[in-house]
């Protein structure tokens, strides 16, 4: 990949930054407890058959609240829909139901980008309403600034932007809140290399927003831009057709050599890529 042209670098947080998963057990249980008691089995059980990917719900694909349904897509029109069963919808019952190319939101129709929207669909099936569910989100999130919550910085990340900082713009979008990310950046080390921090982005909202302000902030062309991020639908898709740069952190496969300038499964595949005579500065 060429880096020649890149001015500016945009960095998603979670997955991205940071690779610790073990913050999603807590989640799930904050989000267990505050269900109904005879719903909390269920939901546990949903849970694992998320996770052994024997569940119709899974990352990468689509959960409309509103009709409890799962749904596979393709550049937003739905290709398949699976009720909470696995049972297969008819193609003609799908096609009447979603004629028109859908719109992710964060509550009726949700893009199952990364594991946070895994149980938080789990727990929204059962009942849950989105002000408990985002409860169970800031809970989660308050205990992952905590002393008790342990982060693995990836090893060489830290020096890798500190050899680009002088040339390349570095900026955070995230969805989460600035209290609980700005005690992630420090526990990984990069809170001082961040030159712009946008907290509560929207994404996919308002990903084309929030590009169009750094491409004013910094002045700079959108192809000067590079998109780094593990949500396809999030950070990649929407830039891509800007004509940012775009890295595609891809730990579950769900994407191919298309789906990004480079597609990688994790970080540190882009680190020897991140050396400061790439950069113009």
């Amino acid at each position: 990949m060429d880096f020649t042209k890149i001015k500016v670098i945009v960095f998603d947080l979670d997955g991205t930054l940071y690779e610790d998963t073990h913050h999603f057990e807590f989640q799930a249980a904050r989000l267990k407890e505050k269900l109904p008691l005879e719903k909390q089995p269920l939901f546990e059980k949903d849970f694992l058959a998320v996770k052994e990917n024997k569940h119709p719900l899974r990352i990468g694909r689509i959960y409309d609240a509103l009709r409890d349904l799962i749904l596979v897509y393709l550049e937003n029109h739905v290709q398949e829909a699976y009720d909470w069963d696995g049972n297969k919808l008819p193609d003609e019952k799908v096609k009447e139901l979603y004629p028109e190319p859908i719109e992710f939101n964060l509550e009726t129709m949700v893009n199952v980008g990364d594991p946070w929207w895994t149980s938080t669909s789990i727990a929204v099936h059962y009942g849950l309403n989105s002000k408990l569910s985002y409860q169970a989100f800031l809970e989660t999130r308050a205990y992952m600034m905590g002393p008790d919550f342990e982060m693995e910085p990836i090893e060489g990340f830290k020096e890798a932007l500190e050899g680009i900082h002088s040339k390349v713009k570095l900026v955070l979008l995230t969805n989460s809140p600035q209290p609980d990310s700005e005690a992630i950046l420090t526990k990984i080390g990069l809170d001082q290399l961040l030159d712009l921090k946008i907290f509560d982005g929207e994404k996919p909202t308002r990903t084309i927003a929030r590009f169009e302000f750094v491409k004013n902030h910094y002045n700079v062309q959108y192809d000067e831009i590079l998109s780094v991020g593990d949500n396809w639908i999030n950070e990649i898709r929407p830039v891509q057709s800007l004509g940012c740069k775009t890295i595609f952190i891809d730990p579950h496969g769900l994407g191919n050599e298309t789906s990004a300038d480079l597609v990688v499964k994790r970080m540190g595949e882009v680190i020897p890529l991140l050396r400061a005579e790439q950069f113009i500065g």
